[in-house]
């Protein structure tokens, strides 16, 4: 169980977070929904520990990760940038996590061709990640989001550079590994279209408070 307690946060001497609390389940997917602005990647970065809070606490499993580096929070993030290894190619970018793990470089290597094949990726393999375009390289990031199966997935807009036919797709791919696997995945969108198909529970952030949207 991923949980949040009381957190808050100000950017700029605002109140960006007021003594938010919520909770994610292993195999649950929460959405949360807002304007730009509104501190939803600000709370994915928190949980990431990526960015202390003024107040409040990051859970898991009742274990306050205060002093657990991101590296070993066993979360994986994916924001809109990518974050991609512009030297690796794509096969090794996907592969990446899996040889930080210790896993043998052959076996990472022959399991991120095989969800680059369920990602319609495999001819570009073998290309460095600055080749692909836009749509490509976030179907990269969120290949490697997800291969190590992470006990947490946070998503930050994880298909806004994808065509319709290719989001379904990825959508419905995502919600079957996050249950599969029981990930706690947490999922930032401005598309609520997009958080009603793949979330079962959704929050606004509205004025730095979470209004319930279902």
């Amino acid at each position: 169980m991923l949980e949040l307690d009381h957190i808050t946060q100000h950017y700029d001497g605002r109140p960006l977070v007021q003594d938010v609390s919520l909770r994610v389940a292993p195999g649950q997917t929460v959405a949360l929904l807002g304007a730009s602005g509104s501190g939803k990647s600000t709370l994915l970065k928190i949980v990431a520990g990526l960015q202390t809070p003024e107040a409040g606490r990051v859970l898991w499993a009742g274990q306050d990760l205060a002093s657990v580096p991101p590296e070993r929070r066993g979360f994986a993030l994916m924001f809109q940038d990518f974050a991609l290894f512009p030297h690796l190619d794509v096969r090794d970018n996907v592969a990446f996590g899996l040889i930080e793990q210790r896993q043998p470089k052959a076996q990472a290597r022959a399991d991120a061709e095989a969800l680059l094949q369920r990602f319609g990726l495999a001819a570009q393999a073998r290309q460095k990640v600055w080749t692909l375009s836009g749509g490509e390289q976030q179907r990269v990031a969120l290949a490697r989001a997800i291969i190590t199966r992470p006990r947490a997935l946070l998503l930050d807009e994880p298909f806004s550079a994808l065509d319709a036919d290719l989001r379904q797709q990825l959508r419905d791919e995502f919600s079957k590994r996050i249950a599969e696997s029981g990930m706690a995945c947490l999922l930032v969108t401005h598309d609520e279209a997009e958080a009603r198909a793949m979330a079962q529970q959704a929050w606004r952030l509205q004025n730095g408070r979470l209004v319930p949207l279902w």
